[in-house]
């Protein structure tokens, strides 16, 4: 079995995909800790995992890596 060679493209992909997580992560902890002193005051984080989820979905590697 050969292993396959990375593209160029891997290296900043994996470094931007660490980031969104490392993002995600961090909104997540934020709102779980607001939402156990009160359900609504997470409303932000909330938001902001969506709009990241979002991003990811999407799937504009050329976008995320400052492309066209």
């Amino acid at each position: 079995m050969n292993a396959v060679a990375p593209t160029p493209l891997a290296a900043p992909l994996d470094d931007y995909l660490r980031e969104v997580v490392q993002t995600l992560h961090a909104a997540v902890n934020q709102g779980i800790r607001r939402a156990a002193e009160d359900p609504t005051a997470a409303t932000q984080q909330i938001t902001d995992c969506e709009e990241i989820l979002h991003v990811v979905m999407s799937g504009d590697v050329n976008q995320w890596l400052g492309g066209e």
